[in-house]
This record gives C-alpha cells, sequence and structure tokens, in this order.
C-alpha cells in the first residue's frame, strides 16, 4: 500500500460522518498519521495480475533468504568472496569480541576481508562510526575498493584539510567545543596525519598542545565503533613512545572493534611483535620474547598462498616467470645513442658534484631524475634537458622537480635529504668543479635531437620485436601485452612510436582521473593489444585479463617492481604470469641489476622466502638502496664493497625473518573449502534482483534493454541506469551501477511489501491445468526481545473446502519466483478477510512463531555473557587511556551503557511476536 507515493501499512480503519479513514505507519521516515482511505493506492497498479503475484514473490523471497542467513556481507559486496576470505569473516564474527590481527600473505585480499568484516557489521547494526587508518599513498585506493565493492563511502581527511578545519574550528567561540571528526562517519585518514606531537623545532609547547587537540585528542573524544590500521606493523616503533605507537595504542584502548592488517607483522623482533599485539589485548601479551602460538591463536588470522582456493576448489595462484631482456646499444646502429648516454652521466656526475658542493638537495633530486631519464630514452631526457636549458637562459629555478612533470612517477619519498647529501655517503668527488652548464646542455640537446633524427631508439626496436614475437604464437591470438615506464616522456615517445608501428595502444598515468583510468582500461581489455603505464597509474587498477609485462625501465626498488607484477599477477589470473625486465648494457644499471636484483633473488631462493610476500618492504631501507644507486654512479670502486655489506645485512634480516616466521598460526588447508564461496558465487539472489528491478520498471512507467554483456539499461521516470546484477560483468560494464540488497531502489521495494496486502488480489491460471483452486497466502512472522529480532517468512496454501498446506504453499512460492512462471494473469479481485480466519492458518502461524521465540531464547545465555565479557574487557582499556578528561567521559558512558543493559536484563525472555499477511494470491486450477 502506499500513500502519495510511499510505502505503508494501515494501523486501523474507522468511519464518522460517512467518511472513512485510517491510521497509517509510513514505514519510509516511521511516521504515524490518519488520512482518508481515498488517498490509500494499492502498489500495482501498473502491473498485470500475474506481474504482482511475482512482484511481491520475489521480495518476500529475497527478504525470507537473508533472514536465514549466517552471513550478510558476502550477497552485498560487488564481487564474491573466496574460500579463504569468508573463512576469516566468519571467524572473526564468532569471536566474542571484533578484535584481530588480520596477518594474510601479500595478495591475499586482506583490504577484501576488512570490507567484507566492516560490512557485515554495519548490516547487523553493530557498527556507525569507523575510522580507517592507511599510509598516505594508499588512502584513495581504500576509498576507491570500499566504494566500489562494498558501496561504503569513505571521507578522506587529509593534512591539508586538517590543517583547514583545525583553524576554522579554533575560531569559533562556541560553549560547547566543536569537533570536525564527528562531521562524517566513515573518515579516512594517514597515520602520519594524525599521530601526537612532543616536540617540534620553532613551535612552543601551546603550538604542540594545539595541534594535538585537533588530531589524536578529537578522534578520541569522536566515539568511532570500530578502527581498522592498515600496515599495522609500522605501528610497531622502535619502543612504546614513538609517536605511531602511542596514537594507535590510544586509539585501540578506546574503540570496541579493532582490526589490525599487516601481511609482516613480527618483523623478526619479538618486542616489536608484542606492542602490535598489545594494540588488540595488552593483558595477553605482557612480557618479553616471541609469544607462543597457543598466545596468538586467538587473535591472528593467516591466510596462505599455498593453500588458497578459487571457486572450484583449484589453487587460486598461477606461476610466475621472469626473463631479462639485454638490449645492447654499443652496436654500430645504435653508436650514437650509446655515446649520448655516457655523456649525459658525465654531465649528471658533474652536475651532482656541484650540488654536493652546494649541499642543493633539490639540484641533487633533479640529477638523480636525469640519470634514470637517460636509461629510459632518449626522447625524455631530451624534453626535460630543453626545460632545464629554458630556465636557467630565462632565470628561473631549475631545480623545481614538478617543472619537469615527472615527479608523479618516481619515488622521491623514498630519497631522504641527509641521505642524498654527502653526510652519510662515503663518495669520492671532486669539490668547487666548475662548469658552464648552459652550454654543456646546449650540446646535449643538440646530439640528443641528432640520435633522434638519424637512429632508431635501440628498446624501441627490441620492445617492437618482443611484442611481435609474442604475438606470432598462435595460441596468443588475443595477447594484451602491459608495458611499464617510470616517466610520462618515455610514455608519450612509447605510445607514439607503437602507433607508428602499427600497434595501436593506450596509456594511463598518474595525471588522469580515476574515470580517465578506467575507461583506458576498458579499452586495454576490450580492443587494445597493449597499455602503457606509469607506476602512479597502476597502483589502484588490476589486470587479470593480461598476463605479460614488460618493464621498459627499472626501478631500483624491488618492492616498486613487485608491484607492477603484481597488477597482472592477481586472483583471478589464468595463465603464467611472465615479467621480462628490459635493461641496457650501460654501466650504471648493469651494477645495479647485477647485484640488487639477481643477488637478491638468489638470496631469497636459498633461504626459501617467495618473492611476492612484502618482507622486502619490512627489511630493505630505500635510504640505503638509493645510497648504492648514488654511489653506482659517481664511485664505483666504493660501490662494489658497499653493495656487499648491505647484501650480508640483508640476507642477515631475511634469516632473522625467515627463523621467526613460524610465529604467526596460519589457517589450516583442511580449513579451506569452497562451500561457502560457492554459496555465494551460485547464491540465485543476483536473478531474484533483476527480476525485481525489472517488474518495478515496469510498475512505475518505465522500460528496459538487456545488453549480451550483462549490463541491463533502465529508462525510469526520475533518470536512467545501467545496471549489473552479477559481479563477474563488473570488469565489461566498469561504469555500471551493482545493484546489490542494499540499493535505495531495492530497499524501497522491499519496504513496500511490508506494507501488507491491498484492497484487491491478484487471480492467475494455472497453464496446465494441474494447480488446485485456492488461495497461495504469504507472511511475514516476527520474534523480537530487546537485543535481537528474528524473521521468517512462510508460505501458506489454503484450498476452497478450507484445508490448509504448508509445503503446497511453499511449492507454489517456488513457482512465482521463478522466471519461466506456470501461470497466466487473469485480474484482479477484492480481498477477503475471512479467508485469513482459517484456525489451521492461525496455527500453522502460531508454530512458525514458536520456533523463533526458542531459537532466541536458546541463545540469551551465551549472549548476555558475551555482553559481559565485552563491556568488562572495554572498561580495562579505556582505564588505560592516558587524558583525564577523555578517560572519565567513557568510563562514564560505558557504565550508563552497563546500567541499562542489566535493567533489561529481565525481559531479556519477553519474545513479542508480530505477524503480517504480505500476500494473497487466488489459484484457479
Amino acid at each position: 500500500m502506499q500513500y502519495r507515493g510511499k510505502s505503508i501499512e494501515i494501523i486501523g480503519k474507522r468511519q464518522m460522518f460517512d467518511k472513512t479513514f485510517c491510521w497509517i505507519h509510513i514505514l519510509e521516515n516511521d511516521v504515524f498519521k490518519q488520512v482518508m482511505i481515498d488517498e490509500i493506492e494499492d502498489y500495482h497498479s501498473n502491473l498485470d495480475a500475474l506481474s504482482y503475484a511475482r512482484y511481491v514473490s520475489i521480495a518476500a523471497r529475497i527478504q525470507g533468504e537473508i533472514a536465514q542467513k549466517r552471513l550478510l556481507a558476502p550477497y552485498e559486496s560487488s564481487l564474491t568472496p573466496l574460500p579463504h576470505q569468508i573463512l576469516v569473516l566468519e571467524k572473526v564474527m564468532q569471536g566474542l569480541q571484533t578484535r584481530y590481527l588480520l596477518a594474510d600473505e601479500v595478495g591475499m585480499g586482506k583490504t577484501i576481508e576488512a570490507g567484507l568484516v566492516l560490512k557485515e557489521k554495519k548490516l547487523r547494526g553493530e557498527v556507525k562510526r569507523v575510522l580507517l587508518i592507511v599510509p598516505k599513498s594508499a588512502m584513495l585506493q581504500w576509498q576507491s575498493e570500499l566504494r566500489e565493492h562494498f558501496c561504503e563511502n569513505f571521507h578522506i581527511y587529509d593534512s591539508s584539510f586538517i590543517n583547514s578545519m583545525a583553524k576554522t574550528f579554533a575560531s569559533f567561540d562556541a560553549e560547547d567545543e566543536l569537533n570536525f571528526w564527528k562531521q562524517h562517519n566513515q573518515i579516512i585518514v594517514s597515520s602520519d596525519a594524525l599521530k601526537p606531537l612532543t616536540v617540534r623545532d620553532g613551535w612552543s609547547q601551546k603550538r604542540v598542545d594545539e595541534y594535538n587537540k585537533y588530531r589524536l585528542e578529537a578522534v578520541l573524544e569522536a566515539e568511532f565503533d570500530m578502527v581498522i590500521i592498515d600496515e599495522a606493523h609500522k605501528m610497531g616503533g622502535a619502543t612504546a613512545q614513538v609517536s605511531r605507537y602511542v596514537m594507535a595504542d590510544a586509539l585501540c584502548n578506546s574503540v570496541p572493534n579493532v582490526l589490525l592488517l599487516s601481511a609482516t607483522p613480527h618483523r623478526g623482533k619479538s618486542d616489536h611483535f608484542r606492542r602490535v599485539l598489545q594494540l588488540i589485548d595488552p593483558d595477553t601479551f605482557t612480557g618479553d620474547g616471541m609469544p607462543s602460538i597457543a598466545e596468538i591463536q586467538p587473535y591472528v588470522m593467516r591466510s596462505e598462498k599455498r593453500f588458497a582456493l578459487d571457486y572450484d576448489g583449484k589453487k587460486l595462484f598461477q606461476q610466475r616467470e621472469t626473463q631479462r631482456l639485454n638490449v645492447l646499444t654499443e652496436k654500430w646502429e645504435f653508436a650514437k645513442q650509446h655515446q649520448l648516454y655516457e655523456d649525459v652521466t658525465e654531465y649528471v656526475k658533474k652536475s651532482f658534484e656541484n650540488a654536493l658542493d652546494m649541499n642543493s638537495y633539490a639540484k641533487g633530486l633533479v640529477m638523480v631524475m636525469f640519470q634514470k631519464l637517460a636509461s629510459s630514452s632518449t626522447a625524455a631526457v631530451l624534453s626535460a634537458m630543453r626545460n632545464r636549458y629554458k630556465r636557467l637562459q630565462e632565470g628561473e629555478d631549475p631545480d623545481e622537480l614538478e617543472e619537469y612533470g615527472e615527479q608523479d612517477s618516481l619515488r622521491y619519498s623514498d630519497f631522504e635529504e641527509e641521505g642524498l647529501m654527502a653526510a652519510e655517503m662515503d663518495v669520492v668527488y671532486n669539490a668547487g668543479i666548475a662548469f658552464n652548464e648552459i652550454d654543456e646542455l646546449g650540446k646535449l640537446i643538440r646530439k640528443a635531437e641528432e640520435v633522434m633524427r638519424i637512429e632508431k631508439d635501440a628498446k624501441m626496436v627490441a620492445l617492437l620485436d618482443k611484442i611481435y614475437q609474442l604475438r606470432s604464437d598462435p595460441s596468443e591470438e588475443n595477447l594484451k601485452v602491459l608495458v611499464f615506464t617510470e616517466f610520462r616522456g618515455t610514455q608519450e615517445y612509447l605510445i607514439e612510436s607503437l602507433k607508428d608501428a602499427g600497434l595501436d595502444c593506450v596509456g594511463i598515468n598518474g595525471s588522469m582521473s580515476l574515470t580517465a583510468r578506467k575507461n583506458a582500461l576498458q579499452r586495454f581489455k576490450d580492443d587494445v593489444p597493449v597499455m602503457v603505464a606509469t607506476d602512479a597509474a597502476g597502483e589502484s587498477l588490476n589486470m587479470q585479463f593480461c598476463h605479460i609485462v614488460i618493464n621498459y625501465d627499472l626501478p631500483w626498488n624491488p618492492m616498486a617492481l613487485e608491484q607492477r607484477i603484481g597488477r597482472i599477477d592477481r586472483i583471478g589470473q589464468s595463465h603464467k604470469v611472465v615479467a621480462i625486465n628490459m635493461l641496457t648494457d650501460n654501466s650504471v644499471d648493469s651494477r645495479i641489476y647485477n647485484t640488487i636484483m639477481s643477488k637478491l633473488d638468489t638470496i631469497m631462493d636459498e633461504l626459501g622466502i617467495d618473492k611476492t610476500s612484502d618482507v622486502l618492504d619490512s627489511t630493505i631501507e630505500m635510504k640505503h638502496l638509493n645510497q648504492l644507486y648514488l654511489q653506482s654512479l659517481l664511485d664505483p670502486r666504493q660501490f662494489e664493497k658497499d653493495s656487499k655489506k648491505w647484501l650480508n645485512e640483508i640476507k642477515d634480516k631475511l634469516r632473522n625473518y625467515r627463523s621467526t616466521e613460524h610465529a604467526l598460526p596460519s589457517i589450516s588447508e583442511k580449513e579451506i573449502t569452497k562451500t561457502a564461496a560457492s554459496e555465494v558465487k551460485y547464491s540465485p539472489l543476483p536473478i531474484w534482483l533483476e527480476d525485481l528491478m525489472d517488474l518495478h520498471c515496469i510498475n512505475v512507467k518505465g522500460f528496459y534493454d538487456k545488453m549480451l554483456n550483462g549490463l541491463t539499461l533502465y529508462h525510469l521516470p526520475d533518470g536512467n541506469l545501467g545496471a549489473i546484477f552479477d559481479s563477474k560483468w563488473e570488469e565489461d560494464n566498469p561504469a555500471a551501477i551493482h545493484i546489490t540488497l542494499q540499493h535505495p531502489i531495492i530497499q524501497h521495494i522491499i519496504r513496500d511489501i511490508d506494507g501488507g496486502i491491498g484492497r484487491e488480489i491478484p487471480v492467475i491460471q494455472s497453464l496446465s491445468g494441474e494447480e488446485r483452486p485456492g488461495y497461495l497466502t504469504l507472511w511475514k512472522v516476527t520474534g523480537k526481545n530487546d537485543n535481537e529480532t528474528k524473521v521468517c517468512y512462510s508460505a501458506q496454501y489454503i484450498s476452497d473446502n478450507g484445508r490448509v498446506f504448508a509445503p503446497y504453499g511453499q511449492t507454489l512460492w517456488d513457482m512465482l519466483v521463478k522466471r519461466k512462471a506456470q501461470f497466466k494473469g487473469i485480474g484482479f479481485m477484492a480481498s477477503d478477510p475471512t479467508i485469513t480466519e482459517n484456525a489451521q492458518l492461525q496455527k500453522n502461524l502460531y508454530s512458525v512463531f514458536l520456533k523463533i521465540e526458542s531459537e532466541i531464547q536458546s541463545g540469551i545465555a551465551a549472549k548476555l555473557d558475551k555482553k559481559r565479557h565485552v563491556m568488562d574487557v572495554a572498561e580495562i582499556r579505556i582505564r588505560r587511556i592516558g587524558i583525564e578528561n577523555i578517560r572519565q567521559g567513557k568510563l562514564k558512558k560505558l557504565q550508563e551503557q552497563r546500567d541499562l543493559f542489566e535493567n533489561n536484563l529481565s525481559h531479556a525472555y519477553n519474545v513479542v511476536p508480530d505477524v503480517k499477511h504480505i500476500l494473497t494470491v487466488r489459484i484457479n486450477g
């Protein structure tokens, strides 16, 4: 039933002075109102009898299915969770409280697991306000994945936003302090933006206190229900006084639900590992030494790749092969190109030594970029040299990195100023070296222009040869090749050169919006054989449909290289992954590759460590790695000595990691089964939702078009909508909306059926003539106490002679839900309230309620014990909060909750029944 377009239920009717009016309950906003009966409408006005019967039957079936599910989140995401991910969700939700460390190996989908837990707890009404703490570089990716996969919108609070809000709110003259952390219920923030300060150069203590007031202190007062910390190993710190640990400890003590995510939480150090675990439970993990498996087991879950299965029970990850493609520039046809590289390297050395002499960090960074550009492509280094030459001539600052347009690809955050300059480097260089840089650049530019004019690019020739060789394989007719470069200048050159050679290609880089990147990705998937990407662009896109990645130039961070390959070596990849590393025969790059890549791989093979593990991220400090790169350029003899020392240190760290890896309890192979994932993957819910949406479209006088790729275009009175109903079509339709149970239209439809039957009921005819004449009725039976609500949808068939058959009612309901319903619509007839007065019907419905009541009451004792335990543990945590006023405020609030809970205990076993008549259908045999 509807009133002015809103779903209602009629509470009662009354007639006075020849007028009939009703008391109604508007379901959308929970408002009660008295209206004239003429204003109430049946909501089937544009549906025929059979369509209307199916419309309500399908909506009720969806509600009934969901009411019986142990887990809801897997059905609400735009992807099908894998067996190990559903197992993690089950384990988390079965715990006494949600405080866990998810320590899956890298690539196993910890982000998806965290999203599932978050969604499940929201659907159950257990959390509302969520704070997500992630590395700054991952904020956008987290925001995008939670929105796309779980329809959860998070607001990003970066440093500039926090600074701006702090200034604004500090200026308010209000009796009650305003807290901008309460403005949104779901927030993403970086740990660096949130961590407190103790001192800062040039700042008074008052300014430091003011800074902290609007960060950690304000967050603690904002009453979040849940905190999720990504890369939680970074919170452990060297001591308990490190600001990141202070922040994490205060937050985890003040919030009931905590998820920590890290593939390498122990990092080979027992004291560090204990501090991370204390964020979950401070009492259990006091003491020294590595905690035992028995201690850790209740709090830590780790899924390993070797046990990972797909939906069909097959191993999840494919084999990987790495190839080295040597590019020889010393050949006669590339002689000028080879000499240009040597000349640019000499120019970079002089300029870098000049930067060391001047202690110019900015110029040092630019020279690092120039050296890398020279290894990448002549086109890229020529563009940069022209830019610098022009700025030097015009008297502008030539050392502003942003002016070169390459800063999004280079990871200069890994370069520390003191490490880039000579203070921590044992480098031989000529202090006070003098040279005319403008003249030098002019000569180099002319040489580079000559190379571009008369010689082919050696790397470009090798790339084309390799791509054509790969595509010549008859089994690789639709081969896709992903090419990575660090530089936009090289990217533009590659795209132009590949197109000139007859290969269509598309590019993505960090300057493009996420929508533009997705559109480019769609073209790559559908039509284009080659994509050229920069590192910044590849971070948020997955390309399992491609299994060949070519690294045109190499970042000297093994994890950056791994992240490139990780774009295609992902869950869902069906081919062996092949990574091809292109390497020119110049001394700087060769020295680095042979030391960093080859020898490091050998060490990891010796120790049996998976190269895809992010253990490297835990053992390699980029400052030292970048120092080696500079030494390879400036002082090759010192490089040989220091590289051996560095490799020995890394080997010791990796050996230490290997010896402590067993400290993490892993989910066993026998626990991971495909059953739960198969239930989700092969659930009929997507089909029912699609049918329901189609019928709704007709009912609101719209129309729809079905596409072959799973897309349905709905033309509705209030706008058009492109929708998919199964996550398997998501890659084919990146711009479409995935319709799930939480979509507003679906929620509106479901509220409609809760309003009960209208004044008319549909009449349908059996096509076979075999069905018995009578009435199919659908009922929503509810049992509710102060802590829990259980719902069951029941079908009851009433024959014309008054007999009631529940099993036959279920059969008829199933037939109406199916797409090929075995009925035809006849029309509508006036509803007959006497039908529902049947004594056997009422007895059947009472039996349904008794079952619900029994289920609720049987679990009350365990739930009450769990609630008390959670409150006791929460009090212990809150008493550890160091800020007095926040601690006292939270203790007061907890006591109020405890008092209310204890006062309501006497009513816990009182289960209140409710029965709603959802549908009556007249069946003509």
